[in-house]
């Protein structure tokens, strides 16, 4: 799939592909612990990581197989957190949606602005049906993807590597 970055954001955030100049906060907010709890993202979380997450970004929306994005602050450019198409192919299900938000931005609707942003791209410029799956004891993920109107659709085993997780909540949302 040939894909173009596109133009992400509203009054409170923006989104856009992760640049060498993001490793240091990527690697400061994978820190949190709560993040690879409910995540694919490694811990413990380094530097080389985040560079690591940084190149690949860059080499997968070259491909067109995945189109990640840092979410930062519309007015001080901080980060945010990150979300993430993957697996435009198809394989293992996808594409999927998936997110984290650094700690101190949780409770003020980022991941649920970030999600609604990126699932109307998506679903609305590129015709895909997104997956997201989300813990079945993370709440929190839970309300985000039904505020951004996906679907509960049923229950499935974690994919490898995501944290503590066993049993997921999986979630639709179609074109």
């Amino acid at each position: 799939m040939q894909l173009t970055v596109p133009r992400l954001g509203d009054d409170e955030i923006v989104l856009r592909p992760p640049v060498p100049g993001d490793v240091d906060a990527i690697t400061e907010a994978c820190q949190d612990p709560e993040i690879p709890r409910w995540t694919r993202v490694p811990s413990p979380y380094t530097r080389a990581h985040a560079v690591e997450f940084v190149e690949r970004s860059a080499r997968t929306w070259d491909q067109g197989t995945d189109a990640p994005f840092v979410i930062v602050d519309a007015e001080r450019g901080a980060l945010l957190g990150a979300i993430g198409v993957h697996r435009f192919g198809g394989e293992d299900g996808g594409p999927e949606v998936g997110y984290w938000i650094e700690r101190e931005a949780r409770g003020r609707g980022v991941a649920t602005r970030a999600l609604r942003l990126v699932a109307a791209w998506a679903c609305h410029e590129l015709g895909v049906r997104l997956l997201l799956q989300a813990d079945v004891r993370n709440t929190a993920s839970r309300r985000v993807a039904e505020k951004a109107r996906f679907h509960f659709v049923g229950e499935a085993k974690a994919p490898p590597g995501c944290g503590d997780c066993e049993t997921m909540a999986v979630y639709e949302l179609s074109p």
